[in-house]
C-alpha cells in the first residue's frame, strides 16, 4: 500500500513539472503567462532565464520525489499517508512560487528592454470565417458514442447484484460524468476563436478550418483516453484489487492527455506560422495579457465569458473569477478540496482507541466510532492474515485500515487494523451488520496483550 501512494505522489510530481514546463511554450505569445513577441523570446537573456527555470522544475521534481522515499523508513511509520499529503501540497506551492518568481524576473527583463505592446486587445474578426465554423471538425458523434460506452460499468453493476456489494453503483456514474466534461471540451473547442490575420480571407478560412480540425482532434483523443481509462480503472477494481493495478490506468491517462496536449500545441503553433508567417514578424498584433491573471486565475470583469481557455495551450478550459458565476464556482471548488482534504488528514494523524467500558467495547476512531454490547459477541478468534476484501466505505492508508469493509468469507466487517500490528482479532458478532468487528494493535505485542484483555473481558 505505501509503494502504491508514494507512485501516485510521484505521479503529481510529474504532472506537476510536466505543466510547469509546458509553460516555457504557451500560445498566443505567452511565455511563463508573459506576453513576449516571437524575437523577443529568442533573445539570450529570456533563453538563459528559461533555461534556469526549466533546470528549477526538474530539480523540484527530484527533490520531491527524493524525500517520498524517505517515507520507507520505519521512523515515518506512523503517519506516512498525512507526511505524504503534505509533501504533495508542498510540491504543488513550490511549483506554483517557482512559476511566480520567473514571471515577476521576465516582467523586469520586458519593463528594463521596453518591450512593453499595445494595453487594449484588438480582436479582428473575419465574418466569412465565422460563418465556416463548425464545418472541418472532427465529429461530434465519437463524443457522444464515448459518452454512451462510459456507461458499460454501470450496466455491469445492474445485472451483478453481489457486485454491487463491493462497488457502489453511485461510483460507476463518476465515468460518464467525465466523459459529459469532454462533451463539453469537444464543443469548447469547436467554437473557439481562430485568428484572422491576413487580409486575404481564402487564408484566415484554410487557417480556420486546420485550427478546427487540430482542436476537435485533440478533443477526440481525449474522450476516447478517459474512455479507454474508465474501462481499464473499473477492471482493475473488479478483477485484480491490486493498487498497482488500479493505478496503472491513471498513469496510462495522464500520460495520453499530456502527449495530446503536447501535440495539440505544437500543430496550433505550427499551423499558425505557416498562414500567417509574415504577419507574426511584427509585434502589432500582439496585446498585453498579464493585467488579466490574479493568482494564477483569469481576472477579467469586461469578459462575458465564463469559462476561458487556460494559457497552456491544449490544458483545456479554466473560469473567469471576475464574472460573478465564476467567484461562486471559485469557492465551490475550494471549499470541495478543503471537504476532501480534511478526512485524510484527520483520519491519518488520529490513531483509533479500544477500551472496556462496563459491558461495552468502545472504539474511538476518526469518523468511524464504535460500541459492541458484550451480548453481541458470539466468538472471539485471531486470523494471522486478511483475506481478499474490498473497502466500501472507510479509510484505507498505508498503515492503517478503518471503517466498513467487505471481506470473502466474513461478509460485511467492521476493520480497526494497523498493518504492522501481526495478528487480527476477529469479533463475531450476532448480526450481519457487520457480522465481524476485526481489530488489532500497533505492534504483535500489542496486539496479544488486547487479545487477552477482550477474552478475559467476554469471559467476565
Amino acid at each position: 500500500m505505501l509503494i502504491t501512494l508514494i507512485i501516485i505522489a510521484w505521479l503529481v510530481f510529474g504532472m506537476m513539472a510536466a505543466f510547469t514546463l509546458f509553460y516555457t511554450k504557451d500560445q498566443n505569445h505567452q511565455v511563463l503567462g508573459v506576453t513576449l513577441s516571437d524575437a523577443h523570446a529568442q533573445t539570450p537573456e529570456v533563453q538563459d532565464m528559461l533555461s534556469g527555470y526549466k533546470r528549477t522544475c526538474i530539480l523540484l521534481f527530484l527533490l520531491s520525489g527524493g524525500l517520498s522515499l524517505l517515507l520507507l523508513l520505519p521512523a515515518f511509520g506512523s503517519y506516512v499517508e498525512f507526511l505524504l499529503l503534505m509533501l504533495v501540497l508542498a510540491n504543488l506551492f513550490l511549483n506554483w512560487f517557482v512559476v511566480h518568481k520567473y514571471q515577476k524576473k521576465l516582467q523586469t527583463l520586458k519593463k528594463e528592454k521596453g518591450w512593453i505592446y499595445q494595453q487594449a486587445r484588438i480582436v479582428t474578426v473575419d465574418m466569412n470565417v465565422v460563418k465556416e465554423k463548425g464545418k472541418a471538425g472532427i465529429s461530434s458523434i465519437w463524443v457522444w458514442l464515448f459518452l454512451l460506452l462510459s456507461f458499460i460499468p454501470t450496466v455491469y453493476l445492474l445485472f451483478s447484484p453481489a457486485i454491487r456489494e463491493l462497488y457502489p453503483l453511485g461510483f460507476s456514474f463518476i465515468g460518464p460524468l467525465s466523459q459529459l466534461c469532454m462533451v463539453f471540451l469537444y464543443y469548447q473547442m469547436l467554437r473557439s476563436h481562430s485568428p484572422a490575420l491576413s487580409k486575404n480571407t481564402e487564408v484566415n478560412k484554410a487557417c480556420a478550418r486546420t485550427l478546427e480540425r487540430i482542436r476537435t482532434t485533440g478533443a477526440t483523443l481525449s474522450a476516447l483516453s478517459m474512455l479507454v481509462f474508465w474501462i481499464l480503472f473499473n477492471f482493475s477494481i473488479l478483477h485484480f484489487r491490486n493498487g498497482i493495478m488500479i493505478v496503472l490506468p491513471v498513469v496510462v491517462l495522464v500520460i495520453a492527455l499530456l502527449i495530446i496536449a503536447f501535440w495539440q500545441q505544437k500543430k496550433i503553433r505550427a499551423t499558425e506560422k505557416y498562414f500567417f508567417g509574415p504577419e507574426l514578424k511584427d509585434d502589432s498584433h500582439l496585446f498585453e495579457q498579464e493585467s488579466m491573471y490574479k493568482w494564477g486565475f483569469y481576472n477579467n470583469p469586461n469578459d462575458p465569458r465564463l469559462f476561458v481557455p487556460k494559457r497552456i495551450a491544449g490544458m483545456g478550459w479554466t473560469i473567469n473569477i471576475a464574472h460573478p458565476a465564476g467567484k461562486l464556482m471559485g469557492f465551490g471548488i475550494l471549499v470541495l478540496v478543503l471537504v476532501a482534504l480534511i478526512p485524510v488528514f484527520y483520519g491519518s494523524a488520529k490513531d483509533y482507541v479500544i477500551t472496556e467500558e462496563g459491558s461495552q467495547i468502545i472504539i474511538d476512531a476518526a469518523m468511524y466510532d464504535l460500541s459492541i454490547e458484550k451480548s453481541q459477541i458470539v466468538s472471539v478468534t485471531t486470523l494471522d492474515s486478511l483475506p481478499q476484501g474490498s473497502r466500501t466505505n472507510g479509510y484505507g492508508g498505508a498503515n492503517k485500515s478503518f471503517g466498513h469493509f467487505r471481506l470473502d468469507g466474513y461478509g460485511k466487517c467492521r476493520l480497526y487494523i494497523y498493518h504492522q500490528g501481526g495478528k487480527y482479532i476477529v469479533l463475531k458478532l450476532d448480526g450481519d451488520n457487520p457480522a465481524h468487528v476485526i481489530v488489532n494493535g500497533k505492534t504483535p505485542e500489542d496486539t496479544e496483550a488486547l487479545y487477552q484483555s477482550i477474552k478475559e473481558w467476554v469471559g467476565k
